[in-house]
């Protein structure tokens, strides 16, 4: 199967080099590498990444208040099956034991309801995140091809289905990369000047 694929990918892309007429010029960009050197792309690296801290302290501090829950759940627990307590001292131990339990199954319902809706907030906000970026990187090659005269821009990060580059020669003065990282980060440098970040 997988060969089957190699060689309809061999086909096509011989299929579209083939159709490129003389007048036609292809530029060449690392999108891989504009992405981790834009300026936002590490902005929201690092917020994800304090956010993604933050959670798990407070996370730990939940299992700690779980870990003195269940100690106490556990010691209520024994003192309810004490069978040197009278029935009365019994029915309140027993109370107080049942009390502890479901103590522990809320903060586990708690811990469980926290992780599953911060572990949804950080992908709704990387997704989100990424597709801005992915749209002002689009927007930079475009304009960039456009006063450069390409008709076509391949991306030189992709690789094949056995990891090899897809792109494997291409002319250093067709490569774009340095400039769109360049002028991405423009901004950035603007900014700061200015005190805003």
């Amino acid at each position: 199967m997988e060969s089957r694929l190699k060689f309809f990918f061999a086909i096509l892309l011989l299929f579209c080099v083939g159709m490129l007429r003389a007048e036609d010029r292809i530029g060449v960009v690392d999108l891989e590498k504009v992405f981790r050197e834009y300026h936002k792309s590490r902005a929201v690296e690092e917020f994800i990444n304090q956010r993604a801290g933050a959670a798990r302290n407070y996370l730990k501090q939940m299992q700690e208040q779980l870990v003195q829950l269940r100690t106490e759940m556990h010691k209520l627990g024994t003192n309810a099956g004490n069978p040197a307590l009278s029935a009365s001292e019994l029915a309140e131990a027993k109370r107080l034991a049942d009390d502890a339990i479901r103590k522990v199954k809320a903060k586990e319902a708690e811990m469980e309801m926290y992780t599953s809706r911060i572990s949804r907030e950080i992908r709704d906000l990387e997704t989100k995140k990424r597709a801005e970026i992915i749209a002002d990187i689009n927007a930079e090659v475009r304009r960039r091809a456009g006063a450069r005269g390409f008709n076509f821009v391949i991306d030189s990060s992709g690789k094949t289905l056995n990891q090899m580059p897809a792109l494997i020669v291409s002319p250093a003065d067709r490569d774009m990369t340095a400039e769109v990282i360049r002028e991405l980060n423009r901004t950035a440098v603007v900014k700061k000047s200015k005190g805003v970040e």
